[in-house]
């Protein structure tokens, strides 16, 4: 590879890996910048225009300046830029001039342009036949709707979330909501990510390329939390109204914020109750466990409410903290910034700016490591400020008549961890979805589990025909597909000592017990790398292995109220509602095997093994800066803004005709868009009209604009309503439940759906793996596993025991 693409080289665990990025938006970018802050030569092509998060700030008050959007500045450190016209003969002649001399190129053009710019994988595959390919979009690069046009918008409420979000907020005339920002091309660019890692640790002992296909609303549906498997193992459709299996498990408005509360055991709610006085109320029998609260849970919440009112929200969490009661502030950015845990786990940090800008904070690592190597390096680059240092020894017939022998049609199908062994301590969510991913790209995963306490989703529902049973839980089998299960009580000396006999066998361990109740056990990484000095051991917390906080109980919904999210979710300023799915596990779990890939590269190339510390609530703040930055830059607090944009209108969701249920997003990004929409409506004349001629002037008659529109939704279907629009160019799509997406043909024409026969369950519906990889095959090769199913097979084939041997511990209730 020539020297020119890849710069001076950082020393980062990515350090050598050259990477080209184009296309527009956050999804590519926040890929590659992944891949740049750990140490990787990215080249950022960009149109003539330039790229358009240039255009949508935050931008410091009074200033529209394409060069200083805090979006931007934060998606793009330690990259260099370039200009390129693919549109162009000439421009797409230098784009594989910088593919010839590059590993790796991750976009995310659109399906539909992709022809005119040259960048359809087949081609591309063809003309770099080592080179890694990989392409996010709204769904996916295949299938009857790969050319629909979609917005973050059309791809949040695409994915599942939207239709049970706010939860608890029923309302036929609310709309269901987006989370604030581009979260659902956060979650893709991470899968993209982690699958290119995968592919060029491959392509490091094959030297051949991948193309993988990223599609964007099946990694939503996949980690779709329970709502999915509700549907396809109960019949059961979910909506924003469904109650949760326990309560208190929700926000409670106080004097002056808002706290999230999860009391989901006994003990917990007992501790809660100390706290507000022991009220009456409490010893109701509507409240006496868990899951008669949660069958009561807004009656509970308007009592807890009651009481909380003469609270200050951050001294009623200070108070919950003293009595280990789980609850979390609704931060604002402001109290982000200034959060004294952060502070003390060296959380933010200073972004490099081109000189003279003022100084920004900004989210540091999403996780720690024992070799380091994350660094932001560089500032953004100016619009094609690496133009002639990255061209100047472009030969144009050269670039034209390069060809490279293509990829062999009986390549390698096997996935790109192949061969590689996780020993996966891990149980309920966060750990198990960090498992489950590396278990799609091929590794063998060993679930280490226990009768006397099994995993929690083997114990709730929703269970097979809602009959209750270790091995008939949807949860478990949904998270737990590809893996095998070996029985170990831990609480059993014994126990201990296999454990530490199979990790010699081992690549990886994979942990999420509360900070410190590893190494007390004699699993922490000093004790196991003992065993193998290059062992890879990740570890997932609420708040980290370090600081005052690592011994705080938590959960995913408090990590994500006190990152922000619930603070800037809901139908406008001051509101403040809840996520209807978890969302803090499946990121930290995706974040995990980002990091898992990242260290087996390191390892292979220097021997090196490596202890992976990731604090759930600084992993999801690093997907927040469009309402950090607001805050940082604009000195201003974001507003939660429902499902509108402040650089589009319309863009929102409407209601359709129908049930309660029947919603369609709309959005228009441009003026031809909008004129489109106008045609599509049989309405020309709102496009002349003068109240909606412009962005801006749509902007300040906005709320007619929207009911203008709902009007025109209202009497049609919402099926109808994509169809059309979508022919006329214009971005809609249904706000889709879990109904919908397990029956859905167009998932189903991509082979996302799942129906592998299981020895229990028979054959239920589950989400498969939400990308696609060529040559090498990742699939779900076999179900989840029944408890301790491999238990014999594991103990005989690594550690030699005989039968007898077994037989022996199965007494001694070692393997219980």
């Amino acid at each position: 590879m020539a020297d020119e693409l890849r710069g001076p080289a950082p020393g980062g665990p990515l350090s050598g890996i050259a990477v080209v990025e184009c296309g527009t938006g956050v999804a590519a970018a926040f890929a590659a910048k992944l891949l740049a802050d750990l140490g990787a030569e990215v080249v950022k092509v960009e149109p003539p225009e330039g790229d358009l998060t240039r255009r949508r700030g935050p931008f410091p008050a009074g200033c529209e300046d394409p060069e200083r959007s805090g979006l931007f500045e934060y998606l793009n450190t330690n990259k260099r830029g370039v200009v390129l016209d693919l549109n162009s003969a000439g421009g797409r002649a230098r784009l594989h001039w910088l593919l010839d001399r590059a590993d790796a190129l991750i976009h995310n053009v659109a399906p539909a342009l992709q022809d005119a710019m040259d960048l359809r994988a087949a081609s591309l595959a063809a003309r770099h036949p080592e080179l890694i390919i990989t392409e996010i979009s709204a769904f996916g690069a295949g299938g009857p709707r790969s050319d629909y046009r979609a917005y973050e918008l059309q791809e949040f409420h695409a994915g599942g979330a939207a239709s049970l979000t706010p939860h608890g907020d029923p309302s036929p005339v609310l709309p269901p909501l987006k989370l604030y920002g581009h979260q659902a091309e956060f979650q893709a660019a991470a899968h993209a990510a982690f699958t290119t890692l995968a592919a060029y640790r491959r392509r490091m002992k094959s030297k051949l390329g991948q193309t993988i296909d990223v599609s964007i609303q099946e990694c939503l549906t996949a980690f779709f939390e329970l709502a999915f498997i509700d549907y396809t193992y109960l019949g059961q459709r979910n909506t924003r109204d469904t109650p949760k299996s326990v309560s208190p498990w929700n926000i409670v408005r106080t004097g002056d914020g808002y706290i999230y509360f999860c009391c989901g055991e006994q003990d917990q709610w007992m501790r809660l109750v100390e706290l507000m006085g022991n009220p009456h109320w409490a010893r109701d029998e509507r409240f006496k466990d868990g899951l008669t609260r949660g069958q009561n849970s807004k009656a509970l919440r308007s009592l807890m409410e009651e009481w909380a009112r003469g609270w200050n929200f951050q001294d009623l969490y200070r108070e919950c903290v003293k009595r280990r009661i789980p609850a979390a502030p609704l931060n604002r950015m402001a109290d982000l910034y200034a959060d004294e845990g952060l502070a003390e786990r060296g959380f933010f940090v200073e972004m490099p700016r081109h000189s003279k800008e003022p100084r920004v904070r900004v989210p540091g690592a999403p996780f720690k490591t024992t070799v380091g190597g994350w660094e932001l390096r560089a500032p953004a680059p100016h619009l094609g400020e690496h133009q002639q240092q990255l061209f100047a020894d472009f030969n144009p017939a050269a670039a034209v008549a390069a060809r490279r022998t293509s990829r062999p049609a009986n390549a390698d199908a096997s996935p790109p961890l192949s061969g590689v062994r996780v020993l996966d301590f891990s149980w309920i969510w966060a750990g198990p979805y960090s498992t489950l991913q590396l278990a799609h790209l091929g590794a063998e995963v060993i679930r280490v589990e226990s009768a006397r306490r099994p995993c929690l989703n083997r114990r709730i529902p929703p269970y097979a025909d809602g009959i209750p049973g270790m091995d008939r839980a949807g949860s478990f089998c949904q998270w737990n597909q590809g893996k095998r299960s070996l029985l170990l009580d831990l609480s059993n000396a014994r126990a201990i000592e296999i454990a530490h006999q199979l990790v010699p066998h081992c690549d990886m361990v994979v942990e999420n017990f509360a900070p410190g109740v590893a190494e007390r056990m004699g699993l922490g990484y000093r004790q196991l790398r003992e065993l193998r000095p290059d062992l890879i051991m990740l570890s997932i917390s609420g708040y980290g292995q370090t600081g005052s906080r690592r011994s705080l109980p938590s959960y995913g919904n408090l990590s994500t109220a006190a990152a922000g999210f619930n603070s800037v979710l809901g139908y406008g300023p001051g509101d403040a509602r809840e996520l209807g799915i978890t969302w803090a596990d499946p990121v930290a779990g995706l974040f995990g095997t980002y990091a898992l890939t990242a260290a087996l590269i390191h390892r292979d190339r220097t021997g090196q093994g490596q202890y992976i510390d990731l604090a759930m609530l600084e992993t999801l703040q690093t997907m927040m800066p469009e309402a950090l930055l607001e805050y940082e830059i604009a000195g201003r607090e974001p507003q939660p803004m429902g499902n509108r944009d402040p650089w589009m209108a319309p863009h929102n969701c409407y209601k359709a005709r129908g049930d309660d249920e029947s919603w369609v997003t709309i959005a228009a990004g441009s003026e031809e868009e909008w004129q489109a929409l106008c045609r599509a409506m049989d309405q020309p004349s709102l496009a002349a009209d003068q109240r909606f001629a412009t962005l801006a002037s749509r902007k300040r008659n906005e709320d007619e604009l929207d009911r203008i529109i709902a009007a025109w939704t209202a009497q049609r279907d919402r099926w109808d309503i994509t169809q059309r629009l979508q022919k006329a160019g214009v971005a809609a799509f249904p706000t889709m439940s879990n109904k919908d997406l397990a029956e859905d043909p167009h998932l189903r024409a991509r082979g996302f759906m799942v129906e592998l026969e299981h020895p229990v369950v028979g054959r239920r519906c589950h989400a498969g793996v939400p990308w696609q990889m060529s040559p090498a095959v990742c699939k779900v090769r076999k179900p989840a596993p029944l408890l301790g199913a491999d238990t014999e097979d594991i103990l005989q084939t690594l550690l030699g025991l005989t039968p007898q041997q077994i037989a022996r511990l199965r007494e001694e209730q070692v393997l219980y």
